[in-house]
């Protein structure tokens, strides 16, 4: 190889002398803490909808037939939606995937 011929594959030191490893340290901290605070959210507001259900739930047994029908129509509801997304953004997912799993160790 000519002395003038860099090898494309070695790597290059950066200019600030290695602080890229600094900035990627610092980045993966971030997106961490970014992860992190997510996921709490989510649980925060799953067990904000948990409390939602059992407050509609207790409300329904008040009401006799109308509390059963109520019910009885939102999770109707709930599960048209839940299949809807499914349908639609992740139509492999349907099923329970047993015969799936079956067909592809066949």
């Amino acid at each position: 190889m000519i002395a003038s011929e860099e090898d494309p594959n070695r790597a290059r030191p950066t200019a600030d002398g290695g602080g890229g490893l600094l900035a990627l340290a610092l980045l993966a901290l971030l997106a961490g803490a970014l992860a992190g605070l997510v996921g709490a959210i989510f649980r925060l507001t799953l067990a904000e909808a948990d409390g939602v259900r059992d407050a509609f739930i207790a409300w329904a047994h008040g009401r006799a037939a109308l509390g059963f029908t109520l019910v009885v129509a939102a999770c109707a509801a709930a599960c048209a939606v839940a299949g809807g997304l499914v349908r639609r953004y992740s139509p492999q997912a349907h099923g329970s995937g047993i015969p799936h799993v079956e067909a592809v160790l066949r």
